[in-house]
């Protein structure tokens, strides 16, 4: 099934071209090291490959409990956020107040607020799911709120036509309508949960990501340091590629008129 507005060649050089990209600017990089131009806190990619097959155990160990606790804080973010973004549709007056929590939730710094939960929580799993879920908070209710009310006027006019109950407007026509934008935010939601999650770590954890970034920071281990960034970076990508995956699979009905 094509992406909305796409064809498949244009599908297949949305990934070919970045990959292309990605794996030239890599070349360089190495290239330019084994050159002696690049400083020692910038590894060559070989060395940070190297580093990966030596420490693979270690990364597996640190990132159980990261992507555990980035999955059940993203799912928190969803649950509230959808909650929250249901009461501002029904409830028309409640719609600015928490519109507006929301902006201030958003506005927090996560790095700053890390060590006042670890204090409250503990440095257990409670206090890296809730920075997780804040993180990944705001995108899920603001794609929400506005998909709810994303309406089209002449589905509106035959709702009205045939005399529907707010409710039945609600789940027959409101929710439908909002999937894409709700998609949009849960995408960039779930990467958001998983950066928060590590920046949780960093305020205490006995494991990892976060923790073994600091370690290879504090012992200078640059091939360690970029290893972490690399595997950060591709959690936060594949937990982007599964919700673009499963909107592919619910948002049936926006099918590429042009094909």
């Amino acid at each position: 099934m094509s992406e909305p507005g796409r064809r498949p060649d244009e599908r297949v050089q949305a990934i070919v071209i970045p990959l292309i990209s990605v794996g030239v600017a890599l070349l360089a990089v190495e290239l330019t090291k084994r050159g002696g131009f690049l400083p020692v806190t910038i590894p060559a990619p070989s060395q940070v490959a190297a580093s990966f097959a030596k420490n693979l155990d270690t990364v597996v160990y640190h990132l159980v409990p990261t992507l555990r606790a980035a999955a059940i804080g993203f799912l928190v973010a969803v649950a509230v956020a959808l909650a929250l973004a249901t009461v501002a549709t029904l409830v028309r007056f409640a719609k600015s107040p928490i519109y507006n929590i929301a902006v201030v939730t958003y506005s927090i710094p996560l790095l700053a607020l890390s060590p006042v939960l670890v204090v409250w929580l503990g440095n257990g799993p409670a206090a890296r799911i809730t920075i997780a879920a804040l993180a990944g908070f705001f995108p899920v209710i603001v794609g929400a709120i506005q998909g709810l009310d994303a309406i089209d006027r002449r589905q509106k006019e035959l709702f009205d036509v045939l005399s529907a109950s707010p409710l039945q407007r609600f789940w027959l026509l409101s929710v439908p309508s909002s999937l894409p934008f709700l998609f949009s935010g849960l995408k960039i939601s779930a990467a958001s949960a998983v950066l928060g999650a590590i920046v949780a770590e960093w305020a205490g954890a006995e494991r990892g990501l976060g923790v073994m970034m600091a370690y290879a920071l504090f012992a200078f281990n640059v091939e360690q340091v970029w290893l972490t960034v690399v595997t950060a970076t591709l959690c936060a990508i594949v937990a982007y590629g599964v919700v673009q995956a499963v909107e592919r699979l619910v948002v049936t009905w926006q099918v590429e008129s042009d094909l």
